[in-house]
């Protein structure tokens, strides 16, 4: 077999690949998870289309108006510390919080799937290499190594998302690493390598296609946890710092008044469970769907 080959798979190599259902895998996901995609989708629509809506100036306020209650005149939820309305910051501050949910998640799966199938495609010693150099990145707990590098670099959005982006890498490189290494010794491989299709086409066409779903599913979990992780960072002056809105940061600046009117924290700690629980949810419908066990339930 030559690897410049590019010899076609044959009937017998493509006869026990895998395939997925007709169905779509919306259609193949339980009720719940596309509940929470559609979710999910109103937000990320709302948040986008913020500037189009009658929302007040999320950056400025009148220290008169400031620490008004809910359902206050011109201001749903109230207003901060410095008389901003809550509502319009609690909207762009969760466009914020979205998006370095989503971007560290996007850019560590391409990361880490390149290592994970790079490592479990190759030989002991490259693997050994990669994956220690994997376990390296594990040996740091994931909020720690954000909190260290958000306090060496200084807060801001860029060291938010670059930090959260190292958190990932490595469980995403070691869950397309194992299943890699389970796949490429599956029977439709071995009928492909047989069959003289070349390494490339192997890696595009039976490989990658089958290992990325569970890959994905697991990457969309881990956008909740990031929700979370980065509001705490933010809670703690660590995020994106003000006066733009991002869910932790909000609470961050609340903080002095939270202790005499904790109902003040209620919508940024509402919105930051809603999306943490969400993605989650979506993660396990992905995953039920690829695995058959999705169902209207």
């Amino acid at each position: 077999m030559t690897l410049l080959s590019g010899a076609r798979l044959s009937p017998a190599a493509t006869a026990t690949a895998p395939r997925f259902h007709r169905r779509s895998l919306l259609s193949r996901m339980p009720l719940r998870s596309k509940v929470a995609l559609v979710i999910i989708m109103c937000l990320a629509a709302a948040v986008l289309a913020a500037p189009l809506l009658p929302l007040a100036d999320p950056l400025t306020g009148s220290l008169s108006e400031r620490l008004l209650p809910f359902f206050s005149q011109g201001h749903v939820l109230g207003t901060d510390t410095q008389g901003r309305d809550m509502l319009s910051r609690l909207v762009y501050g969760t466009r914020t919080s979205l998006i370095v949910g989503v971007v560290p998640i996007v850019i560590a799966t391409v990361i880490g799937l390149a290592i994970g199938t790079v490592a479990g495609l190759s030989g002991r010693f490259v693997n050994t290499v990669l994956m220690r150099g994997v376990d390296l990145l594990f040996a740091f707990p994931g909020v720690l190594l954000a909190l260290l590098l958000a306090i060496s670099m200084g807060v801001g959005l860029g060291t938010l998302l670059l930090a959260l982006t190292l958190v990932w890498i490595a469980p995403v490189s070691r869950i397309a690493e194992t299943e890699v290494s389970r796949i490429r010794e599956l029977d439709f491989v071995t009928a492909a390598r047989s069959s003289g299709a070349t390494a490339a086409s192997i890696l595009v066409r039976q490989i990658v296609p089958v290992s990325l779903p569970a890959v994905l599913a697991y990457s969309t979990s881990l956008v909740g946890a990031n929700v979370a992780i980065s509001g705490g960072l933010g809670f703690i002056g660590l995020g994106v710092p003000s006066p733009q809105p991002e869910l932790g940061s909000i609470l961050y600046e609340m903080q002095a008044a939270v202790y005499s009117d904790p109902s003040l924290a209620l919508a940024p700690v509402v919105m930051i469970l809603l999306l943490s629980m969400l993605f989650p949810l979506v993660g396990d419908g992905v995953r039920d769907a690829i695995s058959g066990k999705g169902r209207e339930s």
